[in-house]
This record gives C-alpha cells, sequence and structure tokens, in this order.
C-alpha cells in the first residue's frame, strides 16, 4: 500500500510539473504551484514516517 500511494504521489507530481511549464494564465499557474508543494510535501511526510 505504501509504496503504491507514494508511486501515485510521484505520478502525480511529475505531472504537475510537466503542466506547469506550458504557458497558462496565472490563476492556472499559481493552482498548479500550490498542488506542487502540496505533493512535495505529502512525499516528504512519506519519507518521513518510513
Amino acid at each position: 500500500m505504501y509504496r503504491r500511494h507514494r508511486a501515485e504521489l510521484e505520478r502525480k507530481l511529475a505531472q504537475a510539473l510537466r503542466l506547469a511549464l506550458e504557458p497558462t494564465d496565472p490563476h492556472t499557474r499559481e493552482r498548479l504551484a500550490q498542488l506542487v508543494e502540496d505533493l512535495e510535501f505529502q512525499l516528504q511526510s512519506l519519507r518521513r514516517a518510513a
């Protein structure tokens, strides 16, 4: 379960980072930045818990 959850978070982070590189409006850019930050925090929390 842990590995699957981590893999899913890593997949979502990679996708969000790819989307953040594309030209978007400021609102979308801000939402993507927040998403990336949240996903990175979740991954760090998993690493600390392991």
